[in-house]
């Protein structure tokens, strides 16, 4: 993995983690736009499933079993 890679990573990380503590209780839609806005503005762009996929582990605070509805 490149470094750059490594360092998109940490932040998608950081992000997730600030956008769970900041709204994790909120709507799927509202998680939703948050966390697009807050990737969008550090210049980290994810095809929509994966934004879906993040936003529901944020909601459900789960990270461990991401093939769980």
């Amino acid at each position: 993995m490149s470094q750059n890679n490594a360092d998109d990573v940490a932040k998608v990380a950081g992000i997730v983690a600030q956008t769970r503590s900041d709204v994790g209780t909120r709507t799927f839609d509202e998680i939703r736009h948050v966390l697009a806005q807050r990737l969008e503005q550090t210049g980290i762009a994810l095809p929509d499933d994966e934004i879906d996929e993040l936003v529901r582990q944020i909601s459900t605070g789960d990270a461990a079993a991401p093939d769980r509805p």
